[in-house]
């Protein structure tokens, strides 16, 4: 395995602190995600892993603020961009999808509207080339029929169909850097399975960073390259998934492998 010494790094969070109150959720956070390699951040529910999704995207709620730290993308600090120029990144150099699909996709519009709202904002494409678009990538991630579905609003598709057309809404943009929060939590297997193959082969042909955070360690040991361990809102290990696997130093990462083998 090349080191990650030889990649470019794409993301970098540099002693990221972030407060609800006067309680740190996150903590002196520092990691680095490269160009072509996939970086896996696991962690239990409530360890801050969204909100550190969040704080990359320039997306925090109001209740919660950035105290100290850098979020540089290709050496850029994303936190001293005004808004407007935040809004041209995100999607386009850097696309989320999100853990909760439901509540990203807006209920009144058809599947088709959200593709043609997402892609008019950052591609000079017409009504029949974003249309073949959406079909091309609702492909690439198993959708049945994309045609049929484009008419289709939200509430009328399963959670896992949902989690896919976020997917593929994401894969559309062709995003320099993608941020997945637990993007396989809705899938059946076989659909986990396509879906990681379908990150492995993005990576691959594009040499993307890509973000995975999950509580699933099956996840982690099939796609990542690099592992950050995050625990009470701090990163306690960082290495390569190897080394994670193999030879984990903190007593944290330990406990998750242990209960893996119970399971």
């Amino acid at each position: 395995m090349e080191s990650e010494t030889s990649f470019e790094p794409i993301l970098s969070v540099q002693d990221l602190t972030v407060k609800i109150g006067e309680k740190r959720i996150l903590q002196n956070i520092n990691l680095t995600a490269y160009k072509g390699r996939v970086l896996g951040i696991i962690g239990e529910s409530g360890s801050g892993k969204s909100m550190l999704c969040q704080a990359i995207m320039q997306a925090l709620p109001t209740y919660a603020q950035k105290e100290s730290g850098k979020i540089l993308y290709n050496q850029h600090d994303l936190s001293m961009l005004p808004e407007d120029k935040m809004r041209a990144i995100r999607g386009k150099q850097i696309s989320m999808i999100m853990q909760n699909p439901s509540a990203s996709l807006d209920s009144i519009q058809t599947i088709e509207m959200h593709f043609r709202e997402t892609l008019k904002a950052h591609f000079p494409m017409n009504k029949k080339e974003i249309k073949q678009t959406a079909i091309y990538y609702m492909r690439k991630v198993n959708l049945p029929n994309p045609e049929k579905l484009l008419t289709y609003y939200p509430f009328q598709l399963s959670g896992g169909m949902l989690q896919r057309v976020m997917i593929a809404l994401s894969l559309s943009m062709q995003s320099k850097l993608v941020i997945a929060d637990e993007p396989t939590t809705a899938l059946d297997t076989v659909n986990q399975k396509n879906i990681l193959s379908l990150f492995d082969q993005i990576r691959t042909e594009t040499g993307a960073g890509i973000i995975i955070v999950t509580h699933d360690l099956g996840v982690i040991a099939e796609l990542a390259d690099d592992v950050a361990v995050i625990y009470k809102g701090e990163i306690v290990e960082q290495t390569n998934v190897y080394d994670c696997f193999d030879n984990p130093k903190h007593p944290y990462t330990k406990e998750l492998l242990q209960s893996r083998l119970i399971v």
